[in-house]
């Protein structure tokens, strides 16, 4: 199938277009970041994780521990994190009377990264978190631990005695963020309206101003008969030993499309950007037919790795992929957090890095590549394959769940998720506050050509490394002249 041709399914027809011929700044909000004042005492970190010790245990991505007198928990770090950050833990499992244990990994040297070691970095990375869930299982099996607090990404384990959560707590910055007051209700009504709103479509087209104009057949063999949960055939396929995890959403990361492949597949169009899980890169574009990625264009060292990656192994045969190759397209993930923002000191460095800023509700992170954690992916591994997947973010998208009950409806609007809209998501947020306030994104990225002044092509897209990190000291260092900066009339353009 050509990128312009049609299908129907359900009695729908619709063209597939090869993406946006030209970048459209006329559907970018405008830039904003908070001002965070510089972190000093540890006794200034001990508000958010207490928060988030109280919220109610939640199986994903956004933390929430739920610490209970008497628990064991093992927390994991590595000498990565900034040892303030672990101290401010150590004191809050003190304060809840948990038996605690805090295991420290040495890691070397702190990196410095590139947008383009992000290939590198999963290809290493991958194999780590397959061990990860076997540990876990180990570790549940054994019985010495209620909860285990680590990491800030991947697959987890679910419905099992031992409960995992997150620790996205490597900078000072990162703690001290209202991401981490931000209501557990509110983060869970979230979700839930955005599940929902995926789980109704027929099809599905993803757009956002740098390029990207993707659709795909949300199909009925993706879902069980009530269309509550995926179809329990295709998830026995994946996760075996851990369908309870992939049957479902991951709060804080609502699945956009199905993670996992069926025959049916056929996502098509282009996918483009200038940002990934590591750092910026040059502009790249992904030209995709029937979930698979058959161009890289662009996208400078980063593209190059790829495209090298792609090629290697482009007459594979996969577990668990209809064709061959290692770029096929299984994610399009949706954040849920209105108070997420990009951490300013020490960017890319280290775990500070793009991971953490795809939790921020409307963001989309685009994976190719491997399943991760998946039985398909982990029986590639043992059977010597290539395994490993990689991403595009897209800070202004677009998605519009197409052909539901109620019509067409769009789940996010140029990087707005409209279940911050929604009356019944004000009501709650009402609860705690002003809903314009806590419903409103603390940060949205600057971009010349887009929400800036300048030339997208020569003032970002060719090098928009350089310009996020001067743009990140500059609103570390001169908050106020910045928003200043970025408002456009000399006011500014969010509170300070």
């Amino acid at each position: 199938m050509s990128l312009s041709d049609s299908r129907e399914e359900d009695g729908r027809s619709f063209p597939f277009a090869p993406g946006n011929e030209k970048i459209q700044p006329e559907l970018v909000p405008q830039a904003r970041c908070p001002h965070l004042s510089e972190v000093t005492r540890v006794e200034e970190l001990l508000p958010y994780f207490e928060s988030v010790a109280r919220r109610p245990y939640s199986p994903g991505l956004w933390p929430a521990w739920d610490l209970k007198k008497g628990e064991r928990v093992l927390l994991r770090v590595t000498n990565w994190h900034d040892p303030l950050v672990v101290e401010a833990a150590r004191l809050t499992f003190e304060k809840f009377g948990v038996e605690y244990t805090i295991e420290v990994e040495e890691k070397g040297p702190i990196p410095a990264w590139q947008g383009h070691d992000e290939v590198e970095y999963y290809l290493a990375r991958t194999p780590e978190l397959a061990r990860w869930i076997d540990e876990w299982e180990e570790l549940d099996k054994a019985g010495a631990y209620d909860k285990i607090i680590m990491g800030y990404g991947g697959p987890i384990l679910r419905d099992r005695h031992v409960k995992i959560q997150r620790f996205p707590f490597i900078t000072r910055e990162m703690v001290a963020s209202p991401a981490h007051l931000f209501p557990a209700e509110l983060l869970i009504a979230i979700d839930e309206w955005t599940w929902a709103a995926v789980r109704e479509a027929r099809t599905v087209r993803i757009t956002d101003p740098e390029g990207t104009d993707l659709r795909f057949t949300n199909h009925h063999a993706y879902w069980d008969e009530s269309r509550s949960v995926y179809s329990r055939e295709h998830v026995e396929k994946s996760y075996s030993s851990n369908v309870a995890y992939g049957e479902t959403y991951l709060p804080g990361h609502i699945w956009g499309r199905p993670h996992f492949h069926i025959p049916e597949e056929d996502g098509t169009g282009v996918i483009a950007g200038t940002m990934n899980h590591i750092a910026p890169y040059p502009r790249m574009e992904l030209r995709i037919e029937k979930s698979k990625i058959v161009e890289i264009v662009g996208g400078g060292e980063f593209g190059e790795k790829l495209r090298q990656v792609m090629a290697a192994n482009a007459h594979v045969q996969y577990p668990g992929f209809g064709t061959t190759g290692l770029m096929q397209w299984w994610e399009a993930s949706i954040g849920t957090n209105p108070k997420v923002h990009r951490p300013r000191a020490g960017y890319a460095q280290g775990y500070n890095c793009g991971l953490y800023e795809r939790t921020r509700s409307g963001i989309i992170h685009i994976g190719f590549g491997t399943v991760i954690s998946a039985d398909t992916e982990r029986q590639a591994a043992r059977e010597g394959l290539t395994v490993g997947h990689w991403h595009v973010h897209l800070n202004y998208p677009t998605y519009v769940a197409e052909g539901t009950p109620h019509g067409d409806r769009v789940v996010i609007e140029n990087g707005r998720l409209k279940a911050l809209d929604d009356p019944a998501i004000r009501a709650i947020a009402a609860k705690y506050g002003d809903p314009d306030e806590l419903l409103r994104e603390d940060w949205i990225p600057a971009v010349p050509g887009l929400n800036l002044p300048g030339d997208y092509d020569r003032d970002f897209a060719s090098d928009p490394m350089d310009f996020t990190m001067t743009e990140l000291d500059i609103c570390r260092k001169w908050h106020p002249l910045f928003m200043r900066m970025i408002s456009g009339d000399g006011s500014p353009s969010c509170h300070g």
